[in-house]
């Protein structure tokens, strides 16, 4: 866990990002409406019968009892994709081995098709003696939502099992099944709140994602567990009122009573759940600046990441915070985060620049360049500590006016880049350059041997930077592509990130990268995977070795990774049957998605494949009214392109 300031002991090029690891527990509600979406789009995919799952069919029937087990989890691995096995797992849920029945329940579950033919038969495996495999059941026909509902007697049977994991798993499941019907789901809900008591984190977090399901109805009564003597009950309130987020708002009270407990972890968990909940109250906001003065580092953090989480509202709060020594520090790693929407605390910050506190100085300096150009009025100031030669942390200010895009500061930086002794002024200065004018030739040609040499600092936060900048330049910066696919090994997952996107703006000369980055599209967590499909699509025609692996994800269940897979197969070898999938998620990402390169590329695309399709005419027709200037401009070249 890193300390309280953000600054490195020398010059970083950003803030210290913390994470503290507590349970992900707001990712219940993200999966909740990604889970319609999928249901929504699912009507557009095309299921292929490709290869790699008839041959896994066929191994399913006829292979040893250790080539049906493997073959049972790569289908249930790929998804939606393999309906068409359905009739061989059902088929093998015959076979009397309890290893492979397993693999075969998880699987049906995680292809979720045909529910009238597989609920049942998972229906007569809920009164099976092994306990994991009743789970595993459960697990399945949950996944269903109301296409269980002949499983609910049973599973309101199961509420009484004597192992608590299965009694609070059906509750679940009940509640996921009966989603939105209080009456029907009432029975589950005595068991998920005992749930939220037991010791076993398996079991109380079960309970926790099943009742923020239910959300506000059931917040009364997970409040008052807040007073209970069970620690464990209390941390479980917290997480589980956090989960259900604004809808339990008249919980804070008691949350805020929570936040100033004896006991730091409930300090801790309460403060995150202020933080989720939101300011729906008028105590969070002023709970969540006291506790930056909490003695407790976690509580300290959590407070800063809370205050994060609610936003630009917090803003006239952490201004006034700021004439306060012991708030100071946390109070910028707070606007460090919220960035330009922090921008009202500008005049403030600009009347610390002058404090005799060099470390406070370095601070408010990394705060003013994550505010970006809304800090343009601390220019003249900047320039001048800039200039003076006396100061430590130039690099700082040098990186500050880059992110601020001071034009006036060029003069400076460049006399920045004549300091032979001071790399990391050169590397700082030439960065800022080049995001002040990125057109430059000469400030490309002088930055990408010294941001390849970034690429080997010590400082994660250094390489990340460079390997940003190096994107920036984009195909200019193929002689950096080597250190880039190094990086892509790198420690650091922000490091990793940069360098693929460095990897895909260079394009077609990082095809040298395509098997490094086919690794990650497989091997790699799930949120690289989108900007793996990107760099390979970027990368174009050579990235022909990666098409299994993108249909895979094409036919897959997360509507963002099969958008961003159709684009990239469009890029590198697109066929009929891959336009044709291709067009309604391209649409779609066209006309709703929030990010506008997302937009923008999804127009391009369009107008390379969308001939006929009155759907891609039709929404081009309204990405002309986007209300970014690249993506209606993008929009309108598409369409003269179908003509």
């Amino acid at each position: 866990m890193n300390g309280p300031s953000v600054l490195l002991t020398s010059v970083s090029f950003a803030f210290v990002s913390r994470t503290l690891h507590h349970r992900e527990i707001s990712e219940m509600r993200t999966a909740r409406l990604l889970t319609t979406v999928v249901m929504c789009l699912a009507a557009s995919n095309l299921v292929a019968e490709d290869k790699e799952v008839v041959e896994l069919i066929g191994q399913l029937d006829k292979g040893s009892l250790v080539e049906k087990t493997k073959a049972a989890r790569l289908l249930g691995e790929i998804g939606p994709g393999a309906a068409a096995a359905i009739p061989a797992l059902l088929k093998s849920l015959e076979v009397d081995n309890q290893g492979l029945r397993y693999e075969v329940v998880v699987s049906l579950g995680q292809i979720n098709s045909d529910p009238d033919r597989v609920v049942p038969a998972l229906n007569s495996l809920l009164s099976d003696p092994l306990p994991h495999l009743r789970q595993s059941v459960i697990d399945s026909l949950r996944r269903f939502h109301a296409d269980a509902k002949s499983s609910l007697s049973q599973l309101k049977q199961l509420l009484n099992d004597k192992e608590p994991m299965i009694a609070v798993s059906a509750a679940r499941a009940i509640s996921e099944i009966q989603v939105g019907d209080l009456a029907a789901i009432q029975p589950a809900i005595p068991v998920l709140i005992a749930g939220l008591k037991n010791e076993r984190y398996d079991v109380s977090s079960e309970a926790i994602q099943g009742l923020a399901l239910i959300g506000a109805p059931v917040v009364s009564a997970i409040e008052e567990l807040l007073d209970e003597a069970n620690p464990v009950a209390r941390l479980n309130a917290c997480d589980t009122l956090a989960a259900i987020g604004p809808g339990a708002a008249r919980a804070v009270d008691r949350l805020a009573k929570a936040a100033i407990a004896s006991d730091a972890k409930l300090r801790w968990h309460a403060i995150i759940a202020l933080g989720e909940i939101g300011p729906a109250e008028k105590t969070t906001i002023p709970t969540l600046i006291a506790a930056l003065a909490d003695p407790d580092l976690q509580v300290k953090i959590s407070a800063e990441q809370s205050l994060q989480k609610i936003g630009k509202v917090v803003v006239p709060a952490l201004i006034d915070g700021l004439k306060s020594d012991k708030h100071q520090r946390h109070i910028l790693t707070v606007i460090s985060e919220l960035g330009p929407d922090a921008a009202q605390s500008v005049p403030a910050l600009a009347s610390m620049l002058s404090s005799k506190d060099a470390e406070l100085q370095r601070e408010v300096i990394l705060a003013l360049a994550a505010i970006g150009p809304d800090a343009k009025s601390t220019t003249v100031q900047l320039i001048k500590m800039l200039d003076d030669q006396q100061l430590s942390f130039r690099p700082a200010v040098a990186y500050a006016l880059g992110r601020i895009g001071a034009k006036e500061a060029v003069s400076s930086l460049k006399k920045t880049l004549e300091s032979p002794d001071n790399q990391t002024l050169r590397i700082a200065s030439v960065w800022a350059l080049l995001q002040i004018d990125p057109t430059n030739d000469k400030y490309v040609t002088t930055a990408i041997p010294l941001l390849t040499k970034a690429m080997e600092s010590e400082k994660p936060e250094v390489r990340r930077e460079a390997a940003r900048a190096l994107g920036r330049i984009g195909a200019r910066a193929k002689h950096a592509i080597t250190a880039l696919q190094i990086a892509l090994s790198d420690k650091s997952p922000l490091v990793r990130r940069e360098a693929l996107i460095a990897l895909a703006e260079i394009g077609p000369d990082s095809s040298v990268a395509i098997a490094d980055i086919i690794r990650i599209l497989t091997e790699g967590d799930t949120e690289f995977r989108p900007i793996a499909c990107y760099a390979l699509g970027k990368i174009g025609t050579a990235s022909k070795p990666a098409i299994p692996q993108l249909h895979r994800i094409l036919n897959g269940r997360d509507p963002h990774e099969r958008t961003v897979a159709a684009w990239a197969l469009v890029q590198i070898a697109p066929d009929r049957e891959t336009i044709e999938t291709a067009i309604p998620l391209l649409c779609t990402a066209l006309n709703f998605s929030e990010n506008p390169r997302i937009r923008l590329e999804s127009a391009i695309a369009l107008g390379k494949i969308g001939s006929g399709s009155n759907e891609a005419k039709q929404s081009l027709q309204s990405a002309l009214k986007d209300s970014d200037e690249s993506v209606r401009k993008s929009a309108e070249a598409a369409i003269a392109q179908l003509k």
